[in-house]
């Protein structure tokens, strides 16, 4: 199939043409993330495969608001999570920095059940809200200062409706914390080929710098690099109360798990409510 860039641009254009701002690009995280993740996007399917968990997030969100509610995606890529949510009858709209990610998404989706849109998660303002504002797999992390942080929060905030909730989903950062070395790992990409993925930590900054290198097979080696800002759970609830956002739930993973912290094989979903 090929891709509709042309629906792509249309329906970011449906956005803006009903009063809603462009949400524009800016600033070095949303440069580097985005090139990252146009990179990736070809074989992102492969190593990140849909598993039946994901539909978890569907059910995990129908816990806290009714069928056919809104959502807000931020980071929604090629819609492994936002295509499930749909198939439950959410709204959902799809925020990602990469072209290339949203095309794959617009493969995936021909019926056009996700509303699309290409901007930057910090500088984001499409004039309306939402009863659900996701940021599944780390999308908060993508801000890799304090400040881009903060101003990410605020955007997340002003597109959460009165009585809607804030799903967060990050990592425990308790073991990459004290890494000392790179941590090198290989994935296999289907029958395609392999990836290598180096890991390196600042634990003074809390960034982590990740390169990844392709190797399919009848292509010359791809390389792509990005850095991520990992936040602690009570730094994320230190962030929101920012943006006047209050805790509700926290739980490791989208069964409810108990939340016991200190091992970053587990993730982190924070729920707020707004004040």
């Amino acid at each position: 199939m090929t891709t509709d860039t042309t629906a792509l641009s249309d329906a970011t254009e449906t956005e803006t043409a009903s009063g809603q701002p462009d949400p524009g690009m800016s600033g070095f995280a949303v440069s580097i993330t985005a090139a990252y993740s146009d990179a990736l996007a070809e074989v992102y399917d492969d190593i990140y495969p849909s598993t039946p968990d994901l539909e978890d997030v569907a059910d995990f969100l129908l816990t806290l608001t009714r069928p056919g509610a809104s959502v807000l995606e931020l980071g929604v890529g090629t819609g492994r999570v936002a295509l499930p949510l749909a198939d439950k009858g959410f709204q959902v709209h799809g925020v990602d920095a990469s072209e290339g990610m949203l095309a794959r998404l617009a493969e995936k989706d021909p019926e056009g059940r996700v509303t699309p849109v290409l901007g930057d998660f910090a500088t984001l303002d499409l004039g309306r809200t939402f009863d659900v504002v996701l940021a599944p797999f780390n999308a908060l992390c993508c801000a890799v200062t304090p400040a881009e942080q903060i101003a990410l929060i605020h955007a997340v905030a002003r597109h959460t409706a009165p009585g809607g909730h804030v799903v967060i989903e990050t990592f425990d950062p308790s073991d990459y914390h004290v890494q000392k070395k790179n941590e090198v790992n290989t994935y296999p990409i289907g029958t395609r080929g392999a990836m290598i993925e180096s890991v390196g930590v600042l634990p003074a900054s809390q960034n982590m710098m990740m390169q990844n290198t392709l190797f399919l097979d009848g292509e010359a080696p791809k390389s792509a690099t990005t850095v991520m800002r990992y936040l602690w759970p009570s730094e994320l609830d230190l962030l929101a109360g920012l943006a006047r956002l209050e805790l509700a739930e926290r739980y490791t993973g989208w069964q409810k798990q108990p939340f016991d912290g200190g091992d970053s094989r587990k993730m982190v979903v924070s729920v707020y409510r707004p004040l």
